[in-house]
């Protein structure tokens, strides 16, 4: 490149006028030769030799003087050589110049210029790493990283969400609209309880007895008692709780009858037929709204009392006392009104399983084996009788 430019460069500087050629030479060569600075260098070099060549004596007397020197062919190739692109464009060039680049080695390398070594998991050479799972709108609901998220069956094949709402029907009680106004309004929340969880009793009872068996010819059918009843339920049947039933109870039936005493007045004798039961069984407690609703059975010893007046004297009255074997059945309403407490009513059946025979009229014997061999009537006072019962009742 400066081997071609040198003859222009040369023809330029002596057809120009004397004044102003070191500045016309000079950026001439800054616009023509600015890539190559060594030669630019070089060159600039020659021109100030040029520069000083021109500057001798006689050389602008000699271009002056001599005949036709305007129009002599240099002067219009040394114009020509002046409306060379490189001159006329070196200032466009100079101003019109791209900014300088910014410096990028102080900057971190992107994960795809790393080597594979050195790239997060999940990272390849077109790869971009996903995006956090962390923010939000970055991702349609119900869709995880690798798309819409579908929900996994478990062993049986059922989709978990039904099956959670299966074990949640499962849960409500018989009615659950009256379920849950008792437990909301009455904090009764047993009332909604889930049948996984147990559930205890405890319940004082007012009985009211009816006799079903012989008694009632010795004494009044109707009779009075009390008693305590402790239900533990702890097993779920489907919607309902299986457990066990205790209860210990008093039940007595009385007839009040006069005799003649040694004075000739009259003296009142009560006759008396009483029970007291020790049982404990199975029993179910079913939830129906805002009541329970428990069917039971039990097994027991019943002490059974017989004594029964025959004169105004009490060493004359007979006295029959034993236990037997017994067995029990019912079913009651648990009702719940604040708090977990309220009332509990039912019936229940009960028999006594005893031989033991006493005469209906004792007259002058009062051994019911003699008795019955004079042709006397027997009778047996311990037998089946019923029951119904109100109780004071907690739930916890």
């Amino acid at each position: 490149m400066p081997q071609l430019l040198a003859p222009a460069l040369i023809a330029s500087l002596l057809a120009a006028p004397a004044v102003g050629r070191e500045a016309r030479a000079a950026a001439w060569i800054e616009g023509a030769l600015a890539p190559a600075s060594g030669d630019a260098s070089g060159s600039s070099d020659a021109s100030s030799d040029a520069s000083g060549s021109s500057d001798a004596p006689g050389s602008s007397d000699a271009s002056s003087d001599a005949p036709g020197s305007s129009d002599a062919p240099a002067s219009g190739d040394a114009s020509g050589s002046s409306d060379a692109p490189g001159s006329s464009d070196a200032p466009a060039t100079t101003e019109g110049a791209a900014p300088p680049a910014p410096h990028l080695e102080g900057l971190p390398a992107q994960p795809e210029q790393l080597p594979e070594d050195q790239r997060p998991a999940g990272v390849g050479p077109e790869q971009e790493p996903p995006p956090s799972e962390n923010l939000p709108g970055t991702r349609p609901p119900g869709e995880g990283p690798g798309g819409p998220q579908v929900p996994e069956e478990n062993e049986q094949g059922i989709d978990p969400e039904l099956e959670a709402e299966f074990a949640l029907r499962e849960d409500l009680p018989y009615f659950p609209t009256a379920a849950r106004k008792s437990a909301i309004r009455r904090n009764n929340e047993v009332m909604v309880r889930p049948f996984r969880r147990p559930v205890y009793t405890v319940a004082g009872a007012a009985r009211l007895g009816i006799l079903l068996g012989d008694g009632r010819e010795l004494v009044s059918s109707v009779g009075w008692g009390a008693a305590l009843q402790l239900g533990l339920y702890f097993l779920p049947v489907f919607k309902s709780r299986f457990g066990l039933e205790f209860q210990a109870g008093h039940s007595r039936y009385q007839r009040r009858s006069n005799y003649e005493n040694f004075s000739g007045g009259s003296v009142t004798r009560v006759t008396l037929l009483s029970h007291s039961d020790f049982s404990g069984g199975p029993s179910v407690q079913i939830p129906l709204g805002a009541v329970f609703l428990r069917v039971s059975g039990a097994a027991g010893v019943s002490l059974s009392t017989l004594q029964r007046p025959i004169s105004s004297d009490s060493i004359e009255d007979e006295l029959v006392s034993q236990p037997d074997f017994m067995l029990r059945g019912g079913a009651g309403l648990g009702i719940p009104i604040l708090n977990r407490h309220g009332l509990s009513v039912g019936v229940a059946a009960q028999h006594v399983f005893s031989r033991r025979e006493v005469a209906k009229d004792l007259g002058d014997d009062v051994d019911s084996d003699a008795g019955d061999e004079d042709g006397s009537e027997t009778l047996l006072p311990f037998s089946t009788s019923l029951e119904v019962f109100l109780a004071y009742q907690a739930w916890f």
